[in-house]
């Protein structure tokens, strides 16, 4: 680790979920994300309170609940500054807030906060202040750029100067959406220096696969069960990777039907505005959309997921992704009595997650990648060339296959000691 500059992991290195990083340097201090994560009804940060009341700033990468769920905490212990996000994550976090509440309750837990204190924050909307030369004045000593990091609309990238000090924080990365567009730093913003320190996404350990490959995968699996006359449950979050399910179904399997909840097509739909669809989406993307949307048909409550399941075998996507919350609850027990059946996940499952393994239907896990495995990892090191790097978003093991595979080919500048404190 640079001398002047310290990283605490609060949450999020060496375990998926509850992503939470506090930057230190000389004479500032500031926090990457708060998380939850979605496990025993709910595990939080490991938040240090003296040290969120000299925070001079608090970034969100983007919406989802592994990277937001514990924001109203640093209000218990006195932070009273700004939270800088983009106005699509700000938009976002009311649905996700509502989902976390609604997870914890369904586990018999108690919030450890108000609803109401997400209306006690302040945001500042990063794209709302940037500048022409890429950089976003926060405070004296301390500016960011960022920009879009394919994971869904609204999460980005940070790279943030903090007194001279460069730091890169990935956020939730992919290159390899099928509609969303993801950028790197432009070396114009480094003006030939080092970054200190890059904190990356590495949620996929050392897998070496591309999306291509697990693409194939998952659609000859729902193909099979389509054609044994079986429906799938595809449950996704709200805003994410579904929407490029539905492309890839479309374009290499427009036979097969496609269904999907109201909720999330209303989302969809919102991105067919050019001024969303510009700043989030590949160039290529509104045509791919549009043309896919066309075909799918609208669940729109009760009625409609009766006459679903009990007609002809679709592809049926439904929030929420790991299946802990409604609608897909509902659909795992309605399908579960049925071995043509199959639930099909295509994100990260927790502990909570596993409750339907072993029901009458099939439970089948294929990965559509929205983070980083190691040729991902290995790419965005080659590109940046930090001076130090902190893998993040996976376990201890995958983490540290991964340390091996990239010290093998040349790069031993991964820094470890997150592994030994978040097994300790």
């Amino acid at each position: 680790m640079q001398e002047h500059l310290k990283v605490d992991v609060w949450g999020g290195a060496g375990e998926h979920g509850r992503s939470c990083y506090r930057v230190e340097s000389e004479e500032l201090s500031i926090l990457l994300d708060c998380g939850g994560k979605k496990e025993y009804g709910g595990i939080y940060p490991q938040i240090v309170p003296e040290q969120v009341r000299s925070l001079n700033s608090v970034f969100l990468s983007h919406a989802h609940e592994d990277h937001m769920a514990a924001l109203p905490l640093l209000l218990q212990y006195g932070y009273t500054g700004d939270i800088w996000l983009t106005k699509e994550t700000h938009r976002q976090l009311p649905a996700y807030a509502r989902a976390w509440q609604s997870y914890v309750m369904s586990q018999g837990m108690k919030m450890p906060y108000e609803a109401t204190d997400w209306e006690k924050l302040h945001y500042r909307f990063i794209d709302d202040e940037a500048q022409e030369d890429g950089w976003v004045s926060i405070m004296p000593e301390l500016r960011l750029s960022f920009g879009p990091s394919g994971h869904l609309p609204g999460s980005i990238w940070l790279l943030l100067e903090l007194e001279g000090s460069l730091v890169f924080y990935s956020g939730d990365y992919s290159s390899e959406s099928t509609l969303l567009q993801a950028t790197m730093p432009d070396q114009s913003l480094l003006n030939g220096r080092k970054i200190d320190v890059a904190i990356i996404d590495a949620a996929y350990g050392d897998a070496a696969e591309e999306q291509s490959f697990h693409v194939t995968q998952l659609l000859n699996k729902l193909d099979v069960v389509y054609k044994r006359g079986g429906h799938v449950l595809l449950p996704v979050p709200l805003i994410g990777r579904g929407l490029d399910l539905i492309v890839e179904i479309n374009e290499q399997h427009p036979k097969l039907p496609i269904a999907a909840e109201i909720n999330l097509i209303n989302e969809w739909e919102r991105l067919m505005q050019w001024s969303i669809s510009n700043q989030w989406l590949r160039s290529d993307s509104l045509s791919k959309l549009d043309d896919a949307l066309s075909k799918v048909r609208h669940i729109a409550g009760e009625v409609d997921r009766r006459l679903i399941l009990e007609g002809e075998p679709y592809i049926i996507l439904s929030t929420d992704g790991m299946m802990l919350a409604e609608p897909a609850r509902s659909y795992g027990k309605w399908l579960s009595d049925n071995s043509k059946h199959a639930i099909v996940f295509t994100g990260h499952l927790s502990e909570d997650a596993h409750m339907f393994t072993g029901e009458g239907c099939e439970f089948v896990s294929y990965r559509y990648k929205v983070h980083q495995g190691l040729p991902d990892v290995q790419r965005m090191v080659l590109e940046l060339q930090p001076l130090q790097v902190l893998l993040v978003h996976a376990n201890v093991d995958k983490t540290e296959r991964l340390i091996k595979h990239l010290t093998n080919l040349g790069y031993n500048k991964v820094h470890d000691q997150l592994l030994q404190q978040c097994s300790s």
